[in-house]
Formats: C-alpha cells, sequence, structure tokens
C-alpha cells in the first residue's frame, strides 16, 4: 500500500492513542496516564479481582492540539483501602459509558488483550508486598528507537505474562525507568518524518520557533546547523571537537516532543512494516543521498516498532515511576557552566529546554506526583497555561513566560548571579525529585539535571547535585530508620567505572589546554566533582542513620554493572556529630536500545569487563579516605617509609585538596610502609562486583524450544540450559558487565543472617536457528551483601595503616 499520511488514517485509529500507563500506586491511590484524540472526560474504576468496584476518580484530558487530549487521572480515598500485596483491575470510561474494552477505544475489534494478560478482562496491577523478600522490581533506560539491535524492553511483557500464569504473587511489582525514555537529539530521519506528519494531524497548527527564518532547516536530515549554531546544543560535536551530523533530525517543536512519546509507547500511529515511508519521501529535494545510512536507520526503526505491543501492554500492567536524564531534551543538558553559556544566552536553545521539559512535565512527572498537578499547584498552574498557550498555537508570550515559570527554567543571567554558581530552583516551579514509600523499602527519585552547581571554572565538572539540592532532595531519607532497606534512583551512576572515569578526566584536561569542551566524551560523572560526590556521600549517611541498607538504581552509560559500597563517618556538623556506618549496593542497567558496537563501544566492555584493555580479569577496588580541608593546603596525614640504599627512609605524607582524600589501592605497593596518623573524618570501600558462576552446560535438542523464564528462588539451571542449548554461541561464564541491550530485574533475601540485593539482568542471545527469535532471557545474576560484617568484603582493610 505504501506511505499515508496520518490525516487519511486518524479517523479510522481508535480513541487512545497511547496508554493505558500505570503510574503512581499506594493504598490510597492509583493513577493512569492516557493520550486520546478526543477531548474526553475519563473515569478511572479500580475494581478487586472479583470484580467488586474499589476506588474510582476522575479528570477532564489537556487539549495540546485539535486531535491530542492528555491527562493522568488519579482515583484515591483518604484512608488505606488497597492492600499491599494484593492485584486489581482497572478500566477507564469515557463518553458514552465506552471501556477500555469496546470496540474503536484500544483497537477497531474491542480486543482487551492489546492491554491485558489472561485471565483477566481489562488490565491489572499489584500493590508491593510488606515483606521486602516478596518484593519484585524492574528497572532500565536508554531506550533510542533507532538504536542497534532489539528492544530488550520487550522482555517485560514476558516477565508479566509468564508470572500470571505460574505465580501471579511473583509478577513485577514496581518499573524504574530511570532516564533518556526518549531520545530528543538523536533521531532517525525516517522517524522525524513521521513526527512532523503526525504533528500536522495531531495538532493542527504549527509552532514559530524562533531565529528559525529558512524552515527548509527543519526537515528531516537538514537540521544540524540550526541545533549547534542556532541553539547553541552540542549533541554534534565529536571527541575531536568536530561537528558531526548527530543533531541531524534534533527535535525542537513542542508538537515533535509529545509525538515522540506516542510513537515510544505505543504502536497506534506507526504503520505497518512494508508502509514506511521511501528515502524520496523523507528526502524530497534530494531523494538519491543517504542511502545506506537511511536504509540502516529504517531497519533499526522497524526492529523497533515489532517490540511495541508488548511495550504497551507492559506499561498497562506495572506501576511505572520515571526520571530524566539529558536525553528526554538534548545531550549534555546542563552538562556545566559553559553549556548553560553556550545555550541559554540562545532564544533557540531555550525554546528547545523549554519544549523538552514540558513534554516531559506532561507525559512522565504528571504520574511521578499527581498531586503537583492540582488545581492550586505549580503543575497546575502548568496545565492552564499550556492549554491557553496551545490554543493559541504557542504565539502568546505571557503564557510563554508562565510555562518557562513553572518549569523552572532559570535564565543565564540567574545562573551566572547566584552564589555559589548553580542553577537555581523557584519554589513555584515543579519539583522533579519525588519520594515513593512502600512498607519495607522507600524510594527516593533524584534530579541529577535541573539541582547541579558549577564550582571551579566555566568548563570544569559539574556537582550533579548542589548543596542545597541535597538537602532538599535527600530530606526523607529519615524514613530509612522506618523500613527495611532505603532506594536510590539516580539517572547516572554514583559509582562509576574508574577506568571510563579515568578517561573523562585525561579528555577534559587535554581538550581544556586547547581552549575547548570534551562535550562528547559526557564529562559529569558523580565522582568527577569531589566536593560534590563526597558531599552526598556523607549526605547519604547522616540522612540515612546508623547501619543502614541502600540500594541505588541508575542507567545512562549504556552497559550494567553491579559494585558495593561500605562507608563510614565521624564528623561533627554543626551541634551534631555523626559516627555512622552504612552498606550500598549499587546496581546499573543500560541500555532497552542502545547497544553499540563498534570499536570502543559498549559491546568492548561486554566481552572485556571492567577493565578493558587488560587480558585478566579482575574486579577493582577502591579504599578511599578522606579529611575536610577548607584551605584546601598541604595536610600531612602521616608518614611514607620506602628502601632506600639497604635501608628504610621515612618521608611525611602530605595531601592537599578539598575534600583532601587517598585511594590506598593506589597507594600500597611493595617495599613501601604507610603510617597515617591523622584519623580519617571519612572512610570507604568499593568493589565492583562479577555476576555469579553458574555451571550450566547447554541442552541442545533438534529444534528451538520455549522456555518459560524461572522465578525469583526458583532453580535456574534447567529453564538456562535449554535457553542456551537454542542458542548460537553461549555467554561467557560469568558477566562482569553486561554491554548488550538488557534490563535489570531487583530482587531481596533479608534474614537474621544475611542480608541479599540481587540484580537479575535480562538480555538476549543469538539463536541458532537464524529463523527463530529468542526472547530476553534472565542471563546474568549479581549478588550484593548488605552485611556490614562480610568476610568477602573486610572493612577493616581500609583502616590497616592507621596508627593513633
Amino acid at each position: 500500500m505504501g506511505w499515508k499520511p496520518l490525516r487519511e488514517r486518524l479517523d479510522n485509529l481508535p480513541l487512545v492513542l497511547a496508554g493505558p500507563i500505570v503510574r503512581r500506586v499506594d493504598s490510597r491511590s492509583v493513577t493512569v496516564w492516557v493520550a486520546l484524540k478526543q477531548s474526553q472526560r475519563v473515569i478511572l474504576k479500580v475494581f478487586d479481582l472479583d470484580g467488586q468496584l474499589i476506588l474510582q476518580g476522575d479528570r477532564e484530558t489537556v487539549q495540546l492540539g485539535i486531535n491530542l487530549h492528555v491527562v493522568a487521572v488519579t482515583a484515591a480515598v483518604p484512608g488505606d483501602l488497597l492492600v499491599y500485596g494484593n492485584s486489581y483491575l482497572y478500566d477507564l470510561e469515557f463518553a458514552g459509558g465506552k471501556g477500555l474494552g469496546d470496540p474503536g477505544v484500544i483497537n477497531g475489534n474491542g480486543d482487551i488483550a492489546d492491554i491485558a494478560y489472561p485471565p483477566y478482562k481489562l488490565p491489572s496491577f499489584a500493590l508491593v508486598p510488606r515483606n521486602l523478600n516478596d518484593v519484585r522490581l524492574v528497572h532500565g533506560s536508554c531506550r533510542k528507537p533507532h538504536g542497534e539491535s532489539l528492544d530488550a524492553f520487550a522482555g517485560i511483557d514476558k516477565m508479566i505474562r509468564e508470572a500470571l500464569q505460574v505465580n501471579p504473587a511473583q509478577r513485577p511489582h514496581q518499573l524504574f525507568l530511570t532516564g533518556d525514555q526518549i531520545y530528543a537529539d538523536d533521531v532517525a530521519d525516517a522517524l522525524l518524518f513521521m513526527l512532523l506528519d503526525a504533528g500536522e494531524a495531531l495538532f493542527g497548527w504549527q509552532e514559530q520557533l524562533p531565529d528559525v527564518t529558512d524552515i527548509t532547516e527543519l526537515a528531516p536530515g537538514k537540521r544540524n546547523r540550526v541545533a549547534t549554531e542556532t541553539a547553541g546544543l552540542t549533541a554534534s560535536i565529536t571527541k575531536l571537537n568536530r561537528i558531526s551530523q548527530a543533531a541531524k533530525s534534533h527535535l525542537m517543536r513542542f508538537s515533535e516532543f509529545a509525538c515522540m512519546y506516542l510513537f515510544a509507547w505505543s504502536d497506534v500511529l506507526w504503520v505497518d512494516r512494508l508502509d514506511f515511508p521511501t528515502r524520496a519521501q523523507v528526502y524530497p529535494l534530494a531523494p538519491n543521498t543517504k542511502q545506506h545510512e537511511f536504509e540502516q536507520e529504517v531497519e533499526d526503526l522497524k526492529k523497533f516498532a515489532i517490540a511495541l505491543k508488548s511495550v504497551r501492554r507492559s506499561l498497562a500492567n506495572v506501576p511505572t515511576y520515571m526520571i530524566f536524564d539529558d536525553h528526554e531534551v538534548t545531550d549534555d543538558w546542563y552538562l556545566n557552566f559553559a553549556w548553560c553559556d553556550r545555550v541559554l544566552r540562545k532564544p533557540l536553545g531555550v525554546r528547545v529546554i523549554q519544549n523538552g521539559l514540558l513534554a516531559y512535565a506532561l507525559f512522565q512527572a504528571w504520574g511521578n506526583t499527581p498531586e503537583q498537578f492540582d488545581r492550586d499547584q505549580p503543575g497546575g498552574a502548568l496545565l492552564t497555561a499550556v492549554k491557553a498557550w496551545c490554543a493559541l498555537q504557542g504565539n502568546n508570550d505571557t503564557c510563554n513566560q508562565e510555562i518557562l515559570h513553572r518549569l523552572g527554567i532559570a535564565s543565564f543571567a540567574d545562573i551566572q548571579a547566584s552564589q555559589p554558581r548553580r542553577l537555581p530552583v523557584s519554589p513555584d516551579a515543579i519539583r522533579w525529585s519525588y519520594t515513593v514509600l512502600t512498607p519495607s523499602y522507600c524510594v527516593l527519585v533524584l534530579d541529577t539535571r535541573t539541582n547541579r552547581d558549577f564550582p571551579g571554572q566555566d568548563f570544569d565538572f559539574p556537582g550533579l547535585i548542589s548543596q542545597e539540592g541535597c538537602k532538599q532532595q535527600l530530606a526523607d531519607l529519615y524514613l530509612s530508620s522506618h523500613v527495611d532497606v532505603t532506594i536510590i534512583i539516580s539517572p547516572s551512576p554514583v559509582i562509576g567505572l574508574p577506568f571510563l572515569e579515568g578517561i573523562q578526566r585525561v579528555a577534559k584536561n587535554i581538550t581544556g589546554k586547547f581552549g575547548v569542551a570534551a562535550w562528547a566524551f559526557d564529562p559529569e560523572a558523580w565522582a568527577l566533582q569531589t566536593e560534590a560526590f563526597e558531599r552526598f556521600l556523607a549526605a547519604l549517611a547522616q540522612g540515612a542513620g546508623a547501619n543502614s541498607r541502600i540500594v541505588i538504581l541508575s542507567g545512562d552509560v549504556h552497559y550494567s554493572f553491579g559494585a558495593r559500597m561500605q562507608y563510614a563517618i565521624s564528623q561533627t556538623v554543626g551541634k551534631h556529630r555523626f559516627n555512622t556506618q552504612i552498606v550500598v549496593a549499587q546496581f546499573t542497567s543500560s541500555s532497552f536500545k542502545n547497544e553499540d558496537s563498534s570499536i570502543g563501544g559498549s559491546h568492548a566492555l561486554h566481552h572485556k569487563g571492567f577493565i578493558p584493555i587488560e587480558q585478566i580479569r579482575h574486579s577493582p577496588q577502591s579504599k578511599i579516605l578522606g579529611w575536610e580541608n577548607p584551605d584546601r593546603g598541604r595536610l600531612k596525614i602521616g608518614y611514607v617509609s620506602h628502601f632506600n640504599d639497604g635501608g628504610m627512609v621515612s618521608h611525611p605524607w602530605v595531601i592537599s585538596g578539598n575534600p583532601a582524600k587517598i585511594n590506598l589501592e593506589c597507594d600500597r605497593a611493595w617495599f613501601r610502609v604507610l603510617e597515617i596518623t591523622r584519623p580519617p573524618q571519612w572512610y570507604y570501600r568499593i568493589d565492583f562486583l562479577p555476576g555469579k558462576r553458574e555451571p550450566v552446560e547447554p541442552l541442545r535438542r533438534s529444534q528451538i524450544l520455549p522456555v518459560v523464564a524461572p522465578l525469583p528462588k526458583q532453580p535456574r539451571q534447567q529453564a538456562l540450559a535449554v535457553y542456551l542449548g537454542n542458542a548460537k554461541k553461549p555467554p561467557q561464564k560469568y558477566q562482569e558487565v553486561v554491554g548488550v541491550n538488557n534490563f535489570g530485574e531487583i530482587t531481596f533475601e533479608f534474614s537474621k543472617e544475611k542480608q541479599i540485593a540481587t540484580q537479575t539482568l535480562w538480555w538476549r542471545l543469538e539463536s541458532r536457528d537464524e529463523q527463530t527469535l529468542l526472547e530476553p532471557f534472565p542471563l546474568s545474576q549479581c549478588d550484593i551483601s548488605l552485611n556490614f560484617d562480610d568476610e568477602q568484603y573486610p572493612f577493616s582493610d581500609v583502616m590497616r595503616e592507621i596508627v593513633i
């Protein structure tokens, strides 16, 4: 049939364009997000499994375009009505009493199977169990439609479907999407073509972008100059500080950002794989260019599209929590002070940030904290301004300023005037960080983008959360004393791989000598800005309290791994004396769909591990001692002795900087004696941990056999043997780093004797039968002990050289 514009297909499409997506859920309320092609008052009804109505709430949709209306509708009661550990069904009611199972709502024939799992006739969800040992969490990040290979997100559909068949109590209870749910800066030309077409049909108006005089420069594949020069964005700047074509189809208009979410979460607006636009349609003025690149992008888009039914069904059946990283807006968003100077002085740069963050607010943040979008709250004021702005086709400056204000987008002058230099936070703006409390754990979701500070020089590493931001975002850490474990969601890993962070430091130092920035090296790891990093760790320990157990979930980096930290602090802050110890497990899962097979990409880490340039496998460690040193001068901490001409020679051990730190893994050596006479004010040990060794031999049969994935705490060997037998090539005996598309499953084993957090990584092996596609499978497990006295990680070893 060939490509057909959306305006010619819209009448035949269902009412629901994307969703429903289950968002925030607790014992008192349920929130569901949905995007529609008509204005509606949407009624959310929540039922128990016997069909008894439990909760009900309603809300009017917000009109963004003539055929696009969105809403996050909440059903709530004052008391604790929903039972932790129980499953519930829900329905949405529209005009005329139509529900999700009626023809024309989800699809033409009313087949509820698009959003529900047997044995239920409606979509469902479960509240988390009270016992931490029964909790099953999922997390993942970085989902680029034209990223390499297949979308791992589809594996969550398998996880839910099989759990409901085998043991419904073990279905996933919460899903955390930890950043880069969309890619605004790296967009396939064919996808931008479809987004522009959808924007025309759904919005019915076109936003006039500031400083764009030649509309042809906004065509697919033509945007690089406008993005880089007119807007000042850095997505296209390479490691050699040259201009690539990465931003050739960068999203800019609000309609483009909005439509990207619809295309990321639903198959409704997509065409069949044989009806994708041709190269001549995407590039009408130059149809013979970019043939290989275009065809590869389209092939990767088709791989993305085939998983969307599974993605949509998954999101309709598990409470989902989200937070942005940079790609929701643009690569390097608020990277450092120099980036703010470069972009925020340009009207188009500000508009791109505004449009990206506005779309995030409506499509992600609304469901995280629905109470912020009540009429008298900052989000409610934003919704009022958005409705007026869209009704006036984006041409009203009063509405525009109100949107900027409620999104908290500061001017460069405000950043420049702040002391210390940081991104100012308005009390009238939406707060992007938030807390989720359950009976056995609490979750603190961090905003590491809009709470930054910029110490040092313009191009120096940023503090991902300012001192003021730490106080605000970690205020709920006191809840740690009431639960078994505290979960921190940080879009980028708090504990980064030393090998790669070393490369980022070197890149920044080298480029700085030439007066340019290391944009493409992403120099924004937590540990790169030492003072902010140590401040954050201290705030964790001080806020959580003695003997707290913390699990950090993160993404961003396009590979997955596990790390353990044990941290102690003995310090006086104001009138308070802290003598506290915490233990931390960090699990990183990235990416859903953005693996990289190029030289130096994520596949190198997948095959080589933590230190890819070494042939001998060993897991790196760090053993850190730290002191406050406000004047940054020379600080004597002890003595270093070594052999010289047959005798032992001793020198004072002097360090500097604030904080002053040493890593004993670097300072310890043969024929060298260390004596530390100044007790450290804090110290910690970091261990990077490989996956478990599982001695499983592949079980090969004549045909590819379907395999049901083992549920948590079930024996794994038989199912794993069958899956490995289906594969063309089994993985390594144990996996240090997973660098192919994946997502993480988090479970716990807590008793008086042991406290263990486990990440099981789901990823896909290549089938030995080219005609059969293997599903993602729980292939790698990493257990991290949260015991304080675990013999495998002796904490006393950090203090071995201290002489009091």
